[in-house]
């Protein structure tokens, strides 16, 4: 120790006390330095991502037997990740799901099954009761406490994995909200992902792309369309909502999620910024780490009962989509609020071209183009706010849920 404290002190003397520091954290936590010290060797290091097996329960975690009483009723566990925003949208739609089918009188508990944070449920267990009306849900973060279940329930490809081993379930379900296997390089990840397409679950999808994606791989599923809450997203007038002119956009914008085209959008913002600088650009959805090189109103991560009192004040609403077709624009049509988006089949299902919505092609040009037109053209406007809300006129949660209770129960 005494050598230790006269070698520090001689490299203080000799580097000064900044390069001594830098020294002293190489030495204690030498791998936080393992980019730097490979780009000095010209290399580049290998990311390791976990790679899954076929193997039994308790290698994850789980009991070898079944725990707690028989089932006194229908029960149904939902392998869900961990969240820290209980209003994402692909979190929320499994709570809100999972609640409305404890409304049946059944059991649902929601099973973090990657916990690494949390030493009990409880606070995972209040931000639901507070996110969800009279919630019903319960929260375990012990898979050697799962009983036996009706249905186990894969929410991620990750999840399927797990649900493949569990040992003490009467059927299992796919709950498929992405093609997951296109979030990362043709590579191991990718492909363990897409394999869980053939694990013979039984498939739940959102939207009719998913339900085609999944069918390819020889299942079958049933697919739920996107509603909108409408105590939260409606239009602020019953009729002729589209203001005379365009003075507020907004842009959906997750730089963390590749699939919202967050690049794209910046390109397109700028061309706008430039061409029309009387035109405020509202950018919610993540907390930027920087700032764009243009005028724009950050609003950051925002609760989802907040969000249609913003898009009631926007003219035109963009939002991408390079996978399955995000809530966004969903919320944006039932707020009569004139979408602006991609082309493809991963969002054809659901928006229109010139019906609902304005779909270019995925170019910064295109995509300006078509604001431009937007923009221009009061009539289309109009036209496209009017037949957004018209699309999600007739469509509720409640009635897209009982679709696919039904859909559990009949199988």
């Amino acid at each position: 120790m005494t050598g230790n404290f006269l070698k520090f002190f001689s490299f203080l003397k000799k580097y000064g006390f900044l390069n001594t520091i830098f020294y002293a954290f190489y030495k204690i936590f030498p791998g936080s330095f393992l980019l730097l010290l490979s780009k000095g060797r010209g290399e580049v290091p290998i990311a390791e991502n976990p790679v899954y097996d076929y193997t039994d329960w308790s290698s994850f975690g789980g009991a070898q037997k079944i725990t707690g009483p028989p089932m006194a009723k229908k029960t149904f566990i939902w392998f869900v990740p961990d969240w820290s925003n209980v209003w994402g949208g692909g979190h929320y739609t499994l709570f809100r799901f999972a609640n409305y089918f404890a409304q049946k009188d059944t059991r649902n508990i929601i099973y973090v099954y990657n916990n690494e944070r949390h030493l009990s449920s409880n606070n995972l267990q209040t931000e639901l009761n507070e996110a969800l009306p009279d919630c019903r849900l319960e929260v375990y973060v012990d898979g050697r406490c799962l009983p036996e279940c009706s249905a186990a329930i894969a929410t991620t490809w990750q999840s399927a994995y797990q649900v493949r081993s569990f040992p003490f379930s009467k059927e299992k379900y796919y709950f498929m909200q992405d093609y997951e296997c296109y979030f990362y390089p043709f590579g191991t990840t990718s492909l363990q992902a897409k394999t869980t397409y053939t694990f013979g679950f039984k498939g739940i999808t959102g939207g009719g792309w998913l339900k085609h994606c999944f069918e390819m791989h020889g299942g079958k599923a049933q697919d739920y369309f996107f509603a909108a809450d409408k105590e939260i997203f409606f239009p602020f007038r019953e009729a002729n909502f589209i203001r005379p002119k365009v003075k507020r956009i907004f842009f959906y914008g997750r730089p963390s999620t590749e699939r919202r085209c967050f690049e794209l959008g910046m390109k397109v913002l700028k061309k706008i910024s430039e061409n029309y600088p009387d035109v405020e650009i509202v950018i919610a959805g993540l907390k930027l780490a920087f700032k764009p090189n243009f005028q724009a109103t950050l609003l950051g991560n925002m609760s989802l009962k907040d969000t249609g009192n913003l898009y009631r004040t926007c003219d035109i609403g963009i939002a991408f989509s390079a996978t399955n077709l995000s809530y966004l624009p969903v919320e944006l049509m039932a707020c009569g609020v004139p979408v602006l988006s991609n082309n493809g089949p991963q969002v054809e299902w659901m928006l229109k071209n010139q019906v609902n919505s304005y779909l270019t092609d995925p170019v910064p040009q295109a995509v300006f183009d078509g604001f431009k037109k937007l923009y221009d053209d009061f009539d289309l406007r109009q036209m496209l706010g009017i037949g957004g809300v018209n699309t999600m006129k007739n469509i509720t949660w409640d009635s897209e849920m009982e679709k696919i209770y039904h859909y559990i129960n009949n199988e």
